[in-house]
């Protein structure tokens, strides 16, 4: 009967042999700069080698059947590496799971509190309501600032579709609210130069404002909303500085009347404007437009109908804007081409490079076509 002390000793974890390493490999295989694998493997590149030998009967006698299992291999690895950077949500190795799955529970960004517009001016609430055409009534409506909030949102959102046309409606509307706050300030500055040159002279007169004014509730859902209510209380500012000077008969009746009309209708051009845009653009067979439409071998029947209608009621896009040279401050454009869709589109933009030079070399032609 065999003793405690004949029992052998057992092996210790720290005792077991290390793992034996595999043979040095004398695969080559392509590599590129910006490798995932440590040692710059491209997986790409091997695809590309083997393409001939894949689409063929694959023979494992073959010497380039090692380099395709080490691509397969590469390619499982690569499969794990992006599955564990996703899981991580590509943090730190230090961050710890309960750290970037709370993540997840990250709620989106609200308001901490409600966005609010006050006004003073019956003037300012109506070019912020509008006006519906009166039933029985030939007098036109009015866009109001509340509805073109709405239109720019419209056009804003199709810019996601690649639409170029609205990328043309922004960069119009951004480039008229610039002419437009850039008068309404020269007239507001020169309203309260006027004031300031009276209480130099001892008269001290304040603004008018409304003794009960009232606040609404904004709650635009695009960026172009919140443009339109700055607009609207330096307009609102601008009429109460117009009826000041004339209650302070620093200016006639006709004088401020006239001022609060030429501006009045100087901003509701610009509101028609986007209107329009809106209008037509929005149709349920014009909406799914993109610049891969103006590609003719590309496009679908719909896609060439689409262009065709928006050339006869907003003639060309421009150039600069069809090729993304321009572009409006805001825009939900995510779509990635590729090389074939860029060249065909920049050769796009060209042709229409070309024919806006024509147009304005036939223009010039014909203004001048009386001089002697």
């Amino acid at each position: 009967m065999p003793t405690s002390t004949d029992k052998q000793p057992r092996v210790k974890s720290s005792d077991k042999p290390a793992a034996i390493p595999a043979p040095k490999s004398f695969i080559g295989f392509s590599t590129e700069e910006n490798s995932p694998f440590a040692d710059g493997y491209s997986i790409t590149g091997e695809e590309a080698l083997l393409a001939a030998y894949m689409a063929g009967p694959m023979h494992e006698d073959d010497p380039l059947y090692e380099r395709y299992i080490e691509l397969e291999d590469r390619k499982d690895q690569l499969a794990r590496m992006q599955a564990k950077f996703h899981t991580r949500k590509g943090s730190d190795p230090d961050v710890k799971p309960a750290e970037f799955f709370a993540m997840d529970d990250l709620g989106s960004l609200v308001d901490s509190e409600d966005d609010l517009m006050t006004l003073h001016t019956k003037e300012a609430f109506r070019l912020f309501m509008g006006r519906v055409r009166e039933p029985g009534s030939d007098v036109a409506p009015i866009v109001g600032g509340r509805r073109v909030a709405s239109s720019l949102r419209s056009l804003w959102l199709l810019t996601g579709n690649d639409n170029p046309y609205a990328d043309w409606s922004l960069l119009r509307h951004e480039q008229s609210m610039e002419e437009v706050n850039e008068r309404l300030q020269e007239e507001i500055k020169a309203a309260e130069t006027l004031l300031s040159s009276q209480q130099q002279r001892g008269l001290s007169y304040s603004v008018l404002k409304s003794a009960q004014p009232q606040s609404l509730q904004l709650g635009f859902r695009s960026p172009y909303g919140y443009s339109i209510s700055r607009l609207i209380v330096d307009y609102d500012y601008f009429i109460r500085l117009q009826k000041t000077l004339g209650r302070k008969t620093l200016l006639s009746d006709q004088q401020m009347r006239r001022s609060i009309t030429e501006m009045t209708r100087f901003i509701r051009r610009v509101f028609n404007e986007v209107a329009r845009f809106s209008r037509w653009l929005m149709q349920p067979d014009i909406n799914a437009l993109s610049r891969l439409d103006f590609i003719t071998e590309h496009a679908s029947e719909e896609g060439k109908q689409r262009v065709e209608f928006v050339r006869e009621v907003f003639g060309m896009v421009p150039a600069d804007v069809f090729t993304a040279k321009l572009q409006p401050r805001h825009s939900r454009r995510r779509y990635t081409l590729t090389e074939k869709e860029r060249s065909l589109l920049q050769s796009v933009g060209v042709q229409l490079a070309e024919a806006e030079a024509q147009r304005e070399a036939g223009e010039f032609q014909d203004a001048n076509s009386g001089l002697v």
